[in-house]
This record gives structure tokens, C-alpha cells and sequence, in this order.
């Protein structure tokens, strides 16, 4: 894929008239498939996040990492006509919501009826292992799960609570940044949420915040302002330099202190990751990092980029499916089960969800109306050709 970005200036409406951004869509394939096989090593080898399985599947351990990459993603695909359009969102605050509305929560729903069913009929266990009751999926149908305490249904369903909150902020954040200058608003929010974590041990109401995972609004606003560095060449070079170096350090790291000592830590692992995922985003729309891009870009990552919303959502259930097949008819031990999962459990898990995106998500991708999905969905009627 040619350069995203290639005038001499640096703008970025090379980007925003693209109807696609092929080495994203490879960015989201490999970071949903990467969270697929978190949860295959996860319901494999409990004890999490210790490593009870072999050695070598220690890297499986961070699919929470995965989340902060979506984030990032998220906010900078978003931001690409805005930034161009100079911090403006062309439909408008209501209009942006209710695009975003029509795009997520619907396959979000359909996702949360299918675990549901699968739970009620006692085909796989919720992750906490708690009855699962009508209250529970009436506030995730609401999406306040990340607000009100319930029971889940499906263990990655707290992220999309996190991301559609952060919805309602965007239109503030590119009016902070078409006020102030993007260094000005991207500081402002970097130090509200430094603020309130830090100040959570000792201020009730801003421990309240934690539960909503405050580092993914910075991590959000660094996907918008990558957009905007990305106009500079020789700015988005180092920030993708520091970028990957940030990257290469990541397993340094993790192997040095150990895997506990990483999750107690997410707040600032995933402002590191985040971050340095969005450097390494404003180099490759500026053009940079070629080989990177092609990698990205290529077939399989791309094709899996197309459904990674719906992969996202209905991994885990089929994977339990799996599991409990292999476990209550074989009687299948810790690593027969992992094997098991690699070999039918991943297979079947895409499979599914690469269904579930044609009957539930793919129309959404267009569709901002219920009349739009309607239209969509119905048989095409041909008029009779005149003789």
C-alpha cells in the first residue's frame, strides 16, 4: 500500500480520503487474534496471571496489552477526517454518537444474547463463575457495566463499556485541541488522569475512577494526537523510533520483574504500550516504517482486520465451548487442553466469529439507521427489464 501521507507538507487528507487504512486493519487482526490466544492459554492453565503452563507460552500472559492497542487504534481512526478537518467532526456531536451507536452496540448486543443463551443453557460457565440473572444482562444491554457491579456474561465485554464512554469525550477533546493547540489539550487530559490515579490511595472519589480504566482516555487522546504528528516527517521518524524501542524494551521488562508485577502495574504498562503504539502510528502514516507497514498490510492480517470487532466479542464462549468438550468427554488434562484449543478451539473460535460478523456486524459497517439495516437486509427487487 502506497504512503498514506505523502505530501511534501505532511497533511493528512491523503489519510482521511481513504476508505480503509490497510496496515490498521492488519494492527486490529493481530491484536484481536493475539487476545484469542491469551484466552486459549487462560482457560488452559489457571493460576493467572502466574504461569502454570510451559515456559515458552509465558508471552501469551498480556492480552490486556491487546486493549490498550484497540484504544489507540480506536482514537486514531477516528481522528483522521477530524484532524484534517481541523479538530471538526463534520456530522457534528449528536451525529458522531449516534454513528458510533449504530456501529458498535448493536453487534455488541448480539454478542451479549449469544453468551447469554450459552450461559442460561448451561453450556459454558460465566468467567467469575456466578449465576448469570437478567439484572446482569439488562446492564450490559445499557452499558454501565463498568459503572454498576454485575455479573458477566463474556470476560471481554468490560472494554466496550470503557470505549463508549470515552465516545462522549471525543467531540471535548478536539475542541480543547481546535482551541488550545493539540500540545495544550493532549497535556491537559495526560494530567487529569496522572492526577486522578495518583490521588486514588487517598481520595475515595477518585479511586471511584479506576473502575473505568482512566489511562485508556489518555491513550485514546494519544491515538487523536498521532494523527496530527504524523503531518510532521521528521517528528513522527523519532516518535516511531522511540516507539519501537519502547516495544522492544516491553519483554525486557516483563521478564525482569515477572508477570505479577506487570499487572499490578497496568496503569503505567499501558501508558507506555499505548504511547508507544501511537509513535509508531504517526510514523507509518507519515510514510515511515515501510517494512512494518507491509507486515501489517499483508493478506492474512488484514482479512482478519475485517472481523476483528465480532472476533473481539464471541472468542471466548466458543473457546469455552471447546473447552468443556474436551475436558468432560476425553477428560482432557491442563496441556491436552491447551493443544486441543491451538488445533480445533482457535479454528472453530474464528470461524464463528468470521459468521457472526456476516449475520450480525458486516450491515452495521454502513448502516446508521434502522431504516439503513432494514434496506440492507431485505431481498433486493429487481424491476422487470422493459422489452
Amino acid at each position: 500500500m502506497a504512503s498514506e501521507i505523502t505530501e511534501p507538507q505532511g497533511t493528512v487528507d491523503g489519510v482521511a480520503a481513504r476508505p480503509r487504512v490497510e496496515w490498521l486493519d492488519g494492527v486490529r487482526g493481530a491484536a484481536a487474534f493475539y487476545v484469542v490466544l491469551h484466552h486459549t492459554w487462560l482457560l488452559s492453565f489457571r493460576g493467572f496471571p502466574d504461569n502454570a503452563g510451559p515456559g515458552w507460552t509465558g508471552w501469551m500472559t498480556y492480552g490486556h496489552l491487546a486493549v490498550a492497542v484497540f484504544i489507540v487504534v480506536s482514537g486514531f481512526s477516528l481522528s483522521l477526517a477530524p484532524v484534517a478537518r481541523g479538530y471538526r467532526l463534520k456530522e457534528g456531536t449528536l451525529g458522531f454518537i449516534r454513528r458510533r451507536f449504530w456501529r458498535i452496540v448493536p453487534p455488541f448486543w448480539a454478542a451479549l444474547a449469544l453468551a447469554s443463551i450459552l450461559v442460561w443453557a448451561g453450556l459454558i460457565p460465566t468467567p467469575s463463575g456466578e449465576p448469570l440473572a437478567w439484572r446482569d444482562v439488562l446492564v450490559h444491554a445499557l452499558i454501565l457495566h463498568d459503572t454498576i457491579g454485575n455479573v458477566s456474561p463474556n470476560g471481554v465485554f468490560w472494554s466496550i463499556a470503557v470505549e463508549w464512554h470515552i465516545y462522549f469525550l471525543f467531540p471535548l477533546i478536539l475542541l480543547a485541541a481546535r482551541r488550545w493547540g493539540s500540545a495544550v489539550a493532549g497535556t491537559l487530559v495526560a494530567g487529569a488522569v496522572l492526577a486522578q490515579h495518583l490521588a486514588a490511595p487517598f481520595v475515595p472519589l477518585a479511586a471511584f475512577f479506576d473502575r473505568f480504566t482512566p489511562q485508556f482516555l489518555a491513550l485514546f487522546v494519544a491515538g487523536v494526537f498521532a494523527v496530527a504528528l504524523a503531518r510532521d516527517s521528521r517528528a513522527s521518524r523519532w516518535a516511531g523510533i522511540a516507539g519501537a524501542l519502547g516495544w522492544a524494551a516491553f519483554p525486557v521488562l516483563a521478564a525482569s520483574v515477572g508477570a505479577r508485577a506487570v499487572v499490578a502495574n497496568f496503569f503505567w504498562v499501558d501508558l507506555w504500550i499505548g504511547l508507544c503504539t501511537a509513535g509508531l502510528f504517526a510514523a507509518m502514516a507519515a510514510g515511515h516504517l515501510r517494512p512494518l507497514r507491509w507486515v501489517l498490510a499483508s493478506r492474512p492480517l488484514r482479512s482478519l482486520g475485517t472481523f476483528a470487532f465480532s472476533l473481539y466479542l464471541v472468542h471466548a464462549p466458543m473457546l469455552e465451548l471447546v473447552r468443556g468438550v474436551g475436558e468432560s468427554v476425553w477428560g482432557f488434562d491442563h496441556a491436552q487442553t491447551f493443544a486441543f484449543l491451538l488445533v480445533v478451539g482457535v479454528p472453530v473460535a474464528v470461524a464463528a466469529s468470521f459468521g457472526f460478523y456476516v449475520v450480525f456486524e458486516k450491515v452495521f459497517v454502513t448502516a446508521r439507521s434502522l431504516s439503513a439495516v432494514i434496506d440492507a437486509v431485505r431481498p433486493s427487487r429487481r424491476q422487470p427489464e422493459a422489452a
